[in-house]
């Protein structure tokens, strides 16, 4: 069959299956309910979801089982000092150039009117030995500075330009295809060769595939891929499509952060939400999920409250989700072994410091900076996950050089640390828990010393406090601490989708289809939101 006969084929199967198809799926929920949508857990996905149902008129209510809401997007104080609890810097999150993504929604939700973002001028400084490179958070700033040092990679790095960019817009491109039927998606996918043809190439591949095919030098290979860091798995395992399409989210729409930390911006989504007729409850933990014939009715908490709702929407993991709010009895074991099948991603591990000394005064401008004790990520990342930190890799955030005064008096500064961590390593003993804690601490901490020294003189340390995978389950109560959901290999970046199989349940966290960390977590919420609202035929 000639070429031009069979994409003209696909094209009218196309075009006919779009023709009778809609968003489909179940019909809306016809129970009454005290509440149009509830939502499980206060995190970014569980707020933005929250809001997105709120503006369209829906009666919304959103439990939180901590005493503030925010999940990871907090922030906390000791002494003089505030601290960020995880954000180092969110893609897009601004008045971004080409005004997409994440920022789209944020005006949406007219929570944009509610919170200040300040866009960072440096990506991150990339060091480990042989090599010390600090990038702009810009396309052309990120070439020039890594063709100065490689000129050789000129052609290399406009290629890489050019598949980000490709990358993003098909992702862009595609962005409603969660919301199709069946028909329609089926149409849909049988064009990605042809429309999406970027996606269609690297979607199987790894960041070091992309990388080889970019450059020959080894040293650049490391720096362009630095933000591997932010995702999980080494370069080698890594799925291309989310470190390309990030990649291309920070240099296209910016660097950006929250003043006053992103407990700003969670409060300024609770608040919209209450704005809007909404309910938020904190010190609230889901501890049931009500289910009548099949369908979800409302929810249990743990001092016996029970609330009934039309759709429940759980920023929750999965695990969480089948086992203790829903029960397996009422999912098909389909989807309960497909879960199971999946791998979780790392936790992390880190150290908050409050220092009494300015770094900025001291020559440390940086704001986001990558200490590794190896060029190759394979190889830290293995250490890191043994809790061999003497030898791993760290990323160091100074968040006193954001510019945000709310971190740290003047002359003083605030740090942190972060690494990966495996939860099986942690002792169940609370003695040994604690000692194996502090030892760590103190390796992750001489570990950022080697690029920053004046973390070897304790005097200079005014407030440390360390977290582990067992401090991140405390507080998001995800499986083993994990935050980035399921392990993002080129086999598992489509993670699990935001419906379920109980037709008026979504999920809303980090473990679903738009990837994680807090952007993401926000278009998540966004996701079952969209879902809530076609199933009630509002645009």
């Amino acid at each position: 069959m000639k070429r031009s006969y069979f994409f003209s084929g696909v094209l009218l199967l196309a075009l006919s299956m779009i023709l009778y198809s809609g968003c489909g799926g179940p019909p809306r929920p016809a129970h009454k309910a005290d509440y149009d949508v509830i939502v499980i857990g206060g995190g970014l996905g569980g707020l933005s979801a929250g809001v997105h149902c709120a503006t369209k008129g829906l009666k919304v209510l959103l439990l939180e089982q901590h005493y503030k809401v925010g999940g990871c997007a907090t922030s906390f104080q000791r002494g003089d000092f505030t601290f960020e609890v995880s954000l180092h810097a969110m893609a897009g999150g601004g008045p971004g150039k080409k005004d997409r993504g994440l920022y789209q929604l944020l005006k949406a939700a007219g929570v944009d009117k509610k919170v200040e973002l300040y866009e960072l001028s440096h990506l991150y400084r990339s060091v480990f030995p042989g090599v010390d490179v600090t990038v702009p958070s810009n396309w052309d700033g990120f070439k020039q500075t890594l063709a100065a040092r490689w000129p050789e990679e000129k052609e290399g790095l406009e290629e890489f330009h050019r598949l980000c960019g490709g990358m993003m817009d098909d992702l862009m491109s595609l962005k409603d295809l969660f919301r199709y039927g069946k028909a329609r998606t089926i149409a849909t996918k049988a064009m990605v060769p042809l429309r999406q043809r970027t996606f269609y190439k690297w979607n199987k591949k790894t960041v070091k595939d992309v990388l080889d095919h970019c450059f020959k030098n080894e040293d650049i290979k490391a720096v362009v891929s630095q933000l591997w860091a932010y995702y999980g798995p080494p370069v080698d395992h890594q799925s291309a499509i989310i470190f390309m399409a990030a990649t291309e989210s920070y240099l296209g729409d910016g660097t950006w952060h929250v003043k006053g930390t992103t407990q700003a911006l969670s409060d300024a989504y609770a608040a919209r939400i209450r704005e809007l007729g909404g309910t938020v409850k904190t010190s609230t933990l889901v501890t049931k999920i009500i289910m009548e014939k099949g369908m979800a009715v409302g929810v249990e908490t743990e001092s016996g409250e029970k609330y009934s709702g039309r759709y429940i929407i759980a920023n929750t993991d999965p695990y969480q989700l089948i086992h203790t709010l829903i029960g397996e009895k009422n999912l098909p074991g389909k989807y309960i072994d497909g879960i199971k099948k999946l791998r979780p991603a790392n936790s992390l591990f880190g150290v908050y410091l409050g220092l009494s000394i300015d770094l900025k005064k001291r020559g440390y401008k940086d704001t986001e900076l990558f200490y590794s004790a190896d060029r190759d990520s394979r190889k830290v990342y293995e250490r890191m996950m043994k809790g061999e930190y003497k030898k791993g890799s760290v990323v160091i955030a100074i968040y006193s050089n954001y510019g945000d005064p709310v971190y740290a008096p003047k002359g003083k500064s605030v740090v942190k640390l972060d690494a990966y961590a495996d939860n099986a390593l942690w002792p169940k003993d609370d003695d040994a828990y604690y000692k194996l804690k502090d030892k760590k601490v103190d390796e992750l901490i001489a570990l950022a010393a080697k690029v920053i020294p004046e973390l070897k003189d304790p005097k200079n340390i005014a407030v440390k406090v360390g977290y582990t995978p067992r401090t991140l389950r405390r507080y998001t109560m995800n499986r083993d601490g994990v935050v980035y959901g399921f392990y993002m290999s080129p086999d598992q970046w489509q993670k699990i989708p935001n419906n379920t199989p109980i037709p008026n349940v979504f999920i809303a966290s980090n473990w679903s289809q738009a990837w994680h960390g807090m952007g993401s977590a926000q278009v998540n919420g966004w996701r079952a939101a969209r879902l809530v609202l076609d199933r009630e035929g509002v645009k």
